[in-house]
Order: C-alpha cells, then structure tokens, then sequence
C-alpha cells in the first residue's frame, strides 16, 4: 500500500494532494441550507415582524437594524408569545443597542 503524505486542515487528516478540494469547500453547518435559507423572502413592506416565526438568530438580525419603537415592539410580543430567555433577558441590553444606533445614546 502506498504512503500518502497526511495534512491536518481544519481538525480532519487529508492527503495532501486532496488538499486544495477541502480548502475550497465551505465550514460545515449543522446541515444543507434549504432553499427557503438560502434565497429568504423580503417582508412586503405592510408585514409586521413576527418573533414567534423566527429562530432566535433571525430575532437579533432583524433587531439589529430596528429603530427603538420597532425593538420594543418585537420584544413585547416575544414576551407575550413563546417568552424566550435568550432574548427577554437581553431586553435593556437590546433597547439601549437601538437608542444608540437611532443617535440618541445609551
């Protein structure tokens, strides 16, 4: 059998001359995208954002280009509705990121 010199990327022993395959493949996910993942909908822009039919990252995304009343909004009804820890807890710390960045301050 022959000896194939072995290279460590990324925590995975490969040959070396199928490194430049790993190099070029993207980290793992937790799993393939879908495509509703890849290619989101745009909210129509009558739509209001509702946290409950969003994971917790897409939550924060949206917050982290809402205004102060757009936040406080979304986080009275994730309160009101599935009450996640991750974000009811970040509440004040969220509100103030948003006072910020709409010129106001902390």
């Amino acid at each position: 059998m022959p000896e194939h010199k072995m290279i460590v990327m990324r925590g995975i022993r490969v040959r070396a001359e199928d490194a430049d395959r790993y190099r070029a493949r993207p980290p793992a996910r937790s799993g393939p995208l879908t495509v509703a993942q890849a290619n989101p909908a745009p909210l129509a822009p009558d739509a209001v954002f509702d946290p409950g039919a969003h994971d917790v990252p897409g939550v924060l995304a949206h917050l982290a280009d809402a205004d102060p009343a757009e936040t406080a909004r979304v986080l009275d009804a994730e309160a009101d509705g599935k009450g996640r820890k991750t974000l009811t807890d970040r509440r004040d710390e969220l509100l103030a990121a948003a006072q910020e960045r709409a010129g106001g301050g902390a």
